[in-house]
């Protein structure tokens, strides 16, 4: 009897141990927080790609890429970045990198089909995002190139998933390919 609970003690302890190294997901209210950082600064539009790492006390890593306005000035966006980075080594004691997407803000038929191909991911998956989109105008066909973020407890294949997608984006207009990278979610949002 003693011996179970020497073993029941001792799993507790490892468990406790190896999870963070393991990649245990990061607290919901972190990443909520860090998000508010990023996008409190108007020189950034959005951020997606969020990665931390726990490597235990003092030892937390962060990476994400902040999206800017494609005609943004580059010094100011970059030093808003810098800036961002500080804060968030400030506020929560993590090290980051944050690496600057420019993205079409001002082109509205851009924009338009942005949110229409966002409609079409969550009617995939209701919590399916978007980034990336860019579109590429051709004599025959448009290619519509954009990463689609899948969380965890989605149950669909990648293949099943860009599918459905690319069905979805070619009924808006038999003209549009969609040209979809996957990524499976980092962490979770609430």
């Amino acid at each position: 009897m003693v011996a179970v609970f020497i073993l029941k003690a001792g799993w507790g302890a490892a468990k406790d141990t190896i999870n963070p190294l393991l990649g245990a997901s990061p607290d919901p209210e972190l990443v909520h927080a860090i998000r508010e950082v990023v996008l409190s600064h108007p020189q950034v539009v959005g951020m997606h790609d969020l990665i931390i790492h726990d490597y235990g006390p003092g030892r937390r890593l962060c990476s994400f890429h902040a999206e800017v306005p494609q005609d943004a000035d580059i010094l100011e966006a970059h030093d808003a970045i810098d800036h961002i980075e500080r804060e968030i080594q400030q506020k929560f004691g993590i090290e980051t990198t944050a690496h600057m997407d420019p993205i079409a803000t001002d082109d509205e038929s851009v924009n338009r089909l942005r949110e229409q191909v966002a409609a079409l991911a969550r009617a995939v998956e209701p919590e399916m995002t978007i980034h990336d989109f860019r579109v590429t105008k051709g004599p025959q066909h448009t290619n519509l190139i954009f990463d689609v973020v899948v969380p965890h407890r989605c149950r669909l294949r990648d293949e099943e998933l860009c599918e459905r997608l690319s069905g979805a984006v070619r009924a808006l207009d038999e003209r549009y390919f969609a040209v979809i990278q996957v990524d499976r979610a980092y962490v979770e949002t609430r």
